[in-house]
């Protein structure tokens, strides 16, 4: 695979329960500042109807997606968007900003934080962050009124909802390369069978445009309409867009293809697509596969390497699998997109052992992203689909996150005791952007 380095931007240019989510920062003026109709979808999602679940005291958007949406995790994703600022050494994308860049959809944006810091270092750029959750960004954060905030889950595919089958698939899968490596076989044969076997689709709906310029202000609101749907799944943007970017969306969607295809559809010809995620293996499985591993052998994060390996198993059967396949090149030339290009993993350490002093305090600001990530990623994962072995039950899995957090701190705080292991003294977590281009333009 060719590996280019990121080019420089141009400076020219358990009960469900009803939850009322806290409404981004708004103004009081009435102006709005985006052209009319903008941003056009098709919608699914009211806030003031959205009903949210409450599992095990956490809050999600609904009973699918596996990761938390209240205040915990967006003091979590704050501090993880400063990760990434300190990983690309200050820079929001590696995509080429100009002049000629207008539109920018941030697909997948929970609480904005990439959104409102384009819009904020490109005045110029008609930014647009959407969401299936409704984030409360406070009342003094003004940047995010220049923001078009849109709510729809853009998750029109689904999954298979085979259990049994997806399982019997797991037994043959390995868990270190395929979810790094992309494999066609596991994980498009069941997007081209429900497109072959699909049939057609109930009558649209009565279609709700927002023309005037109060319904398409982001200063005055953010609400959608509700629009007719497509003949077959997709998104139906009004107007395409000059660059979208998804980060840390893995484990979002089923269909990988379908996924890239609709971006590819929604872009202006010679329009970037920008893909950006991380990966952390724990040490115990960076030198060896599962498969060289057996009851004799002996584990310096054991916890952590049981609540990894539960939480990818779990995923797979949720129809979901995490890791980085879905960033593989070919998934975005199979699209269409041209000049692929992908950054070298940058990495970041995994807590205070770097000699260097900046490269520790983004060891240290990484180290609390991955503590509150074992909640945020295990939690839902483990209690509603479970390992190859079972499901978990609330009490054992927090019991086992609080033991991991305790033997990463361990390890953290080794070195003075003895000398800590040279493998575990280098853990990093891997940083990597993805981009194509759409021919034209």
């Amino acid at each position: 695979m060719d590996v280019d380095q990121p080019p420089k931007p141009d400076d020219s240019g358990d009960t469900a329960a009803v939850h009322k989510p806290s409404q981004r920062s708004r103004t009081a003026s009435d102006t709005s500042t985006t052209p009319e109709g903008s941003i056009i979808s098709t919608r699914t999602l009211r806030s003031e109807d959205l009903e949210f679940v409450t599992e095990n005291g956490r809050t999600y958007a609904n009973e699918i997606y596996f990761l938390p949406c209240d205040q915990a995790e967006q003091d979590r994703l704050a501090i993880q968007h400063q990760v990434f600022l300190h990983a690309l050494k200050g820079k929001l994308t590696t995509t080429p900003i100009t002049h000629h860049t207008r539109r920018v959809l941030d697909l997948g944006t929970g609480p904005g934080d990439w959104a409102v810091a384009m819009a904020k270092q490109y005045p110029h750029l008609e930014v647009v962050g959407i969401d299936m959750a409704v984030w409360d960004l406070g009342e003094a954060d003004t940047e995010a009124n220049r923001v078009i905030w849109e709510l729809d889950d853009l998750d029109v595919w689904g999954v298979d909802t085979d259990v049994d089958d997806l399982t019997l698939r797991l037994e043959q899968y390995d868990l270190l390369h395929d979810v790094t490596h992309r494999n066609p076989t596991e994980i498009e044969a069941p997007s081209r069978a429900r497109r072959q076997n699909s049939q057609p689709p109930l009558q649209p709906q009565t279609q709700s445009h927002r023309d005037s310029p109060e319904a398409s202000s982001p200063s005055t609101s953010h609400e959608p309409s509700v629009l007719e749907s497509e003949l077959r799944p997709g998104w139906n943007f009004s107007s395409p867009f000059d660059l979208i970017h998804l980060r840390n969306m893995k484990g979002a969607f089923g269909y990988w293809d379908e996924v890239y295809a609709e971006i590819y559809k929604n872009l202006r010809p010679g329009g970037y697509v920008e893909v950006a995620d991380y990966e952390v293996l724990p040490p115990d499985l960076l030198n060896r596969g599962v498969a060289q591993e057996d009851s004799t052998t002996t584990y310096h994060l054991p916890t952590v390497r049981r609540l990894f390996l539960t939480m990818m198993e779990a995923s797979f059967k949720a129809g979901r699998p995490l890791g980085l396949f879905y960033m593989h090149r070919t998934f975005l030339e199979d699209a269409g997109f041209k000049d692929v290009r992908t950054t070298a993993y940058v990495n970041v350490p995994v807590g205070q052992w770097p000699e260097d002093e900046e490269q520790r305090r983004l060891g240290k600001m990484f180290l609390v992203v991955l503590m509150e990530s074992l909640e945020a990623h295990v939690l839902r994962l483990a209690t509603k689909w479970g390992d190859r072995e079972r499901v978990w039950g609330e009490e054992e899995v927090r019991e086992q996150i609080e033991v991991a957090k305790g033997e990463i701190l361990e390890w953290k705080g080794g070195e003075g005791e003895g000398g800590m292991d040279v493998k575990l003294k280098g853990w990093c977590a891997g940083f990597r952007w993805v981009v194509g281009r759409k021919p034209g333009g």
